[in-house]
């Protein structure tokens, strides 16, 4: 075979302090691979990464001058030389990161959104989206809402609480959800879709609200569809967010109903709810599905749980490696950080135990110090690479030591991406197109081998 048709390759190589050093690879070698890759076997099509713009991250960046700001924003949202993130979540109102409590319109009875205004989403949730989208002019966004304004409960409360069954109430927050779309995208921020609720039956001491299953069906099918249609905002609800086995009971009971069907774009699923994936396949094939939101880590419920501050190490980008990995093998085109930036100890709003929880960046208030967690590099041996439009495809082998999974992107270049989680290094041979490579993957790294 001549020299000029032997593929060039480069290894990309991340590990807890450096990312993304670059590596080329000698001449392909005569051995038996560990890995094989397919790149005619395609899977679904990726549609990019992403994360969530709290209010607690715009607080964080806010201490920096703008100069610096903007090279922090440019690591994650830059196309080429930043992570490339395309595609995020924005905040309905108040959840867990914002700074306190609010919705936007707590007007009681305002059943026609008189009083509906996103003013405050323009002191920190618009700036920082604007931000991003300087360096990302294509940044998809999608909205999500933790609660309703709290005249729609029965606790009258932001945290926990029930979405109550009253025609009047299911036709305020329709219209609640359209003035949400409309209002930002005047504002020229693109929202495509809007979820429900955020986790339903998750009641909790931070922004929350339970729905019933058929709630959800009701809402969706009676009100929020025929608003969105009437008012063509086409394509525009997630069903979702749902993060418990449970939860399948939402989901299904929407769309095994023919006319709440059509209304819905997609599905937003994180957390656990990747149990119930295979039966939405079943009852809705061809449905999109992202993943909406990773998990954050330092759960309260373990053994390890720190009050204080979130462990943002090495074992935690690990773990998150291993969930991108399952949730691509599972069948979801998007896949979502949570926090993308906060202080250093992480903390949330919640009343009684303020949950300190990990994110892809932590900027301190005090010394203005920016540390990029591992987290950088195990979402970015993904991103930087997989761009929207390219593909997941087959690959098989035999590599104890390490995981992988692979891609092809919009150029037709192959990637593979690999993780090593053991504190030696591994040795692979890698099968691309009838060439075997070989790769050292370091101690606890992550790598994205790419394969012209």
């Amino acid at each position: 075979m001549s020299k000029s048709s032997v593929p060039n390759a480069t290894l990309y190589i991340s590990t807890a302090n450096s990312f993304f050093n670059r590596q080329s690879l000698a001449t392909p070698v005569d051995a038996a691979p560990d890995i094989t890759v397919y790149p005619k076997k395609r899977r679904q099509m990726i549609e990019g990464f992403g994360g969530c713009f709290n209010e607690k991250g715009w607080e964080a960046l806010s201490v920096l001058g703008a100069n610096d700001r903007h090279q922090v924003m440019q690591q994650m949202f830059h196309p080429s030389t930043g992570l490339g993130f395309t595609i995020c979540r924005v905040p309905i109102g108040t959840n867990d990161y914002s700074i306190d409590r609010y919705s936007l319109n707590e007007t009681p009875n305002d059943f026609e959104m008189k009083h509906f205004s996103i003013e405050r989403d323009k002191l920190r949730i618009i700036p920082y989206i604007k931000e991003a989208m300087s360096i990302q002019p294509n940044l998809r966004l999608w909205g999500s809402a933790w609660t309703p304004p709290t005249w729609m409960k029965d606790n009258k409360s932001f945290d926990s609480g029930n979405f109550l069954d009253q025609p009047e109430i299911y036709k305020a927050y329709a219209l609640y959800l359209l003035k949400f779309i409309q209002s930002y995208r005047q504002e020229g921020l693109p929202v495509e879709v809007v979820a429900v609720q955020n986790e339903p039956g998750t009641l909790t001491n931070y922004p929350s609200c339970d729905w019933t299953p058929v709630q959800y069906l009701t809402f969706i099918r009676d009100y929020l569809g025929p608003l969105f249609e009437k008012e063509k905002v086409n394509d525009a609800i997630m069903l979702g967010t749902f993060n418990q086995p449970k939860l399948a009971a939402h989901a299904l009971t929407v769309l095994l109903d023919p006319k709440a069907r059509r209304f819905i774009a997609l599905c937003g699923m994180q957390w656990y709810s990747i149990s119930f994936m295979d039966q939405l396949k079943v009852t809705a094939p061809g449905l999109t599905v992202w993943q909406t939101e990773t998990d954050c880590g330092n759960w309260f419920w373990l053994p390890n749980y720190n009050p204080n501050m979130p462990q943002n190490d090495f074992v935690y980008a690990g773990f998150t490696w291993e969930k991108i990995r399952d949730w691509f093998k599972a069948g979801v085109t998007v896949y979502e950080l949570w926090n993308m930036v906060l202080h250093p100890d992480g903390k949330s709003i919640d009343s009684k135990d303020p949950w300190p929880q990990n994110s892809l960046i932590t900027i301190d208030p005090e010394t203005h110090n920016v540390c990029y967690t591992p987290l950088f590099g195990a979402i970015g041996c993904f991103s930087k690479f997989v761009k929207p439009g390219s593909f997941m495809v087959e690959a098989e082998g035999i590599a104890a030591d390490a995981d992988f999974i692979s891609f092809v992107d919009p150029d037709g270049n192959v990637l593979v991406v690999m993780y090593n989680r053991k504190e030696t290094a591994v040795s692979l041979k890698v099968e691309v197109c009838h060439h075997v490579f070989a790769v050292t993957l370091p101690p606890q790294s992550f790598s994205t081998l790419v394969v012209k």
